[in-house]
């Protein structure tokens, strides 16, 4: 998937991969890192304006720092969000409709 880069200096086109069917996924460093996270966020919130978003992760090392980043983009771009910590996909979904 091309996206462009709206929050840089200049105007660029990147090639991310770490865009899947149903997630965002990838080699650390190589597909995903804190600052891809932290673009994801930052677009997702200034054109989706969701108003307020879930967050979690797993146990996996990586799983704070990159939510850490995700969240920074969406509240930089206005969107509250929620943590709800340690959590799998099922406690995502009920937290995204019943809180």
């Amino acid at each position: 998937m091309v996206v462009a880069n709206f929050f840089g200096t200049k105007r660029r086109m990147t090639q991310l991969t770490c865009f899947k069917a149903y997630d965002i996924r990838g080699e650390l460093g190589e597909e995903l890192n804190e600052d891809i996270a932290y673009r994801i966020g930052r677009a997702y919130g200034e054109f989706l304006k969701p108003g307020k978003i879930v967050v979690g992760g797993d146990v996996r090392l990586t799983s704070e720092s990159l939510k850490l980043a995700l969240a920074r983009g969406l509240m930089d771009a206005g969107t509250d969000v929620l943590d709800i910590g340690l959590s799998g996909t099922e406690e995502i979904y009920f937290a995204t409709f019943h809180l």
